[in-house]
């Protein structure tokens, strides 16, 4: 099934590369995302193609080095210029042999803990090519709910380590809000001893 919608995603988007990313220096990138209507009029449903089909082939080094793309764990509709509540994410997950996805539409985070947690080596990020040393601090676990775009349904996922903080990150993209905007500016490297370090 995943090869029968990697192949839809391949026949329906023009297909992005590195240079179609939307940096820091736009003013765009700042702009709060709206909510986008369900089921996904066929703009939105490009967009959300195209974003889907960026993560996956980055992650693929082939694909990475023939179409000039910087491998991501995620990106926002808002990071191609469209300010629109969609965002997609691929992560590797060593427990179940297959990597994570979760193509999120209108996504709301409706609980956190209170135990941060931080990457050991600072985040990232496809819209950023300045350096930004430093920590950035968030929730080790959150819960949130949206509408998933793979399987046409409303759900709610629980995440916690480097796919809460990755699902953190996009949802800052949603507000207007990068990565290096959350680190302490006065004490980059600065982390609570209770914070939990994610390698």
């Amino acid at each position: 099934m995943a090869k029968e919608k990697d192949k839809k995603v391949k026949k329906l988007a023009k297909r992005l590369t590195y240079v179609d990313i939307i940096k820091d220096d736009v003013e765009l990138i700042r702009e709060i995302s709206v909510n986008v209507p369900f089921p996904l009029v066929k703009s939105d449903k490009e967009i959300m193609e195209q974003i889907i089909d960026y993560v996956r082939s980055s992650q693929d080094k082939t694909q990475a080095s023939s179409r000039n793309l910087r491998p991501a764990f995620g990106i926002s509709a808002v990071q191609i210029g469209k300010a629109r509540k969609m965002m997609f994410i691929r992560i590797e997950n060593e427990f179940i042999g297959t990597p994570e996805e979760f193509a999120l539409i209108n996504p709301e985070v409706i609980e956190t803990n209170s135990t941060k947690a931080y990457l050991a080596s600072g985040e990232g990020c496809l819209s950023v090519e300045g350096e930004h040393a430093g920590y950035v601090l968030r929730p080790y676990s959150i819960k949130l709910q949206a509408t998933d775009y793979l399987t046409s349904r409303d759900v709610e996922i629980e995440a916690k380590g480097l796919t809460a903080i990755v699902i953190q990150h996009e949802m800052d993209h949603l507000l207007g809000i990068l990565f290096y905007d959350r680190i302490n500016k006065l004490d980059p490297f600065k982390v609570d001893n209770k914070a939990i370090k994610i390698s």
